[in-house]
């Protein structure tokens, strides 16, 4: 190969770097090469000694990205020096791709570690602004509806249900409201339990006072009792008991249909109950909260159910399903779920940081020393 043939195809395989440092290149060549033949040294010789001229392009592009690189510190730059050393072999390629995973979940890395600490900051200062200040109002939050197989009033009209509202509103066999209506030995009257014991009817109640068993018996009342228990009771002349609903701890009665209520308290507070009724095949739980409210509720009838918990509603109707969910998080479960993101974030962002720096270090120190060695092989390749 001849001086001009070498410097052309360096020439060309430098072409991804600035002109002007291509022709400092080619220029220090050509001086190199009228220095050689001055010596009395041939073309030939001077090409041999310099060798391939697309792998010398190789090692010189190299250098040019590190100089680049040390003028400007930046990870593009040092990124370039490592890819540029990367192409003089395979083995320094197949190093280079688990490089760049790693790099790649490092990113992701920060990613997730940012997205948890704007995530956990966001809800624990919504949160704590909301219980301070009452603001934001999260009853605005708009809450999700699913459902399947659910049909509307316009789809059941079109299928021929066009039964008038009265005939819709009629309880039917199996209805909840008429197994309710006919549940004639209990019944909540304001804040008093009203019981009128028929046949087959048994009741123990634990109260306040002591525990107390009544049991009718083919027309006889038989009554266990401890202490002024009775006292707690008002009994009609029709034989109807009746006791407030505050005196209460704990009530089960069964009646001679089959049918059971079982109410205990839960709390502290004379309203915080749970109740327990099943009565002609429906069987309806959910818990009193000691503000009245009732904060779960189940009802099943056959294969029907209603279900409505704190945030959520689920109804089934035979083959047809509604899951609605309302606005949660609220709470204190959300703050803990707000604090645990926010410190899980920042672990992770240090955890990311150290891992960096660790990487930047040793990236820098590799590519110095396999810049020291292209450097001693140039040196070699242009003393020969």
């Amino acid at each position: 190969m001849t001086q001009d043939a070498f410097i052309q195809q360096l020439r060309h395989e430098l072409r991804s770097l600035p002109k002007q440092v291509v022709d400092e290149i080619v220029a220090d060549y050509r001086e190199y090469f009228g220095d050689a033949l001055a010596a009395g040294r041939s073309e030939a010789e001077v090409v041999a000694a310099l060798g391939d001229p697309v792998k010398l392009a190789r090692e010189l592009k190299a250098q040019a990205s590190f100089r680049q690189w040390e003028t400007r510190r930046s990870f593009g730059n040092l990124m370039r020096v490592v890819v540029s050393i990367a192409g003089l072999g395979l083995l320094q390629l197949f190093l280079l791709i688990p490089f760049m995973f790693y790099l790649l979940m490092l990113t992701v890395g920060y990613m997730v570690s940012g997205a948890l600490v704007v995530a956990g900051l966001v809800t624990v200062v919504a949160l704590g602004s909301h219980h301070l200040f009452g603001w934001p109002a999260f009853k605005s939050v708009p809450f999700t509806f699913e459902s399947s197989d659910v049909k509307t009033d316009q789809q059941a009209n079109a299928n021929g249900n066009d039964d008038d509202d009265d005939a819709d509103d009629a309880p039917k066999q199996g209805d909840p409201r008429l197994a309710t209506a006919n549940m004639k030995v209990f019944r909540v009257d304001g804040d008093r339990f009203v019981l009128r014991p028929d046949t087959a009817t048994r009741i123990s109640i634990v109260t306040l006072a002591g525990p107390i068993d009544i049991k009718n018996d083919d027309g006889k009342l038989k009554i266990n009792s401890v202490g002024g228990v009775r006292d707690l009771f008002k009994v009609d002349p029709d034989g109807t008991w009746s006791i407030a609903s505050a005196d209460i701890v704990a009530l089960d009665l069964k009646d001679g249909e089959g049918d059971k209520v079982s109410v205990a308290r839960i709390g502290t507070g004379a309203k915080a109950l749970a109740w327990d009724i099943r009565n002609h095949g429906d069987h309806v739980s959910f818990v009193q909260g000691a503000d009245g409210s009732g904060k779960s509720m189940a009802v099943h009838s056959g294969s029907d159910s209603v279900v409505i918990d704190r945030d959520h509603i689920a109804i089934k109707d035979g083959s047809d399903n509604v899951v609605i969910i309302g606005p949660h998080g609220s709470g204190i479960g959300a703050m803990i779920y707000g604090f645990a993101m926010l410190v899980a974030g920042i672990v992770g962002l240090w955890l990311c940081l150290w891992l960096t720096r660790i990487t930047w270090r040793a990236l820098v120190r590799y590519v110095q020393r396999q810049l020291d060695l292209i450097t001693a092989r140039l040196d070699e390749g242009q003393s020969a």
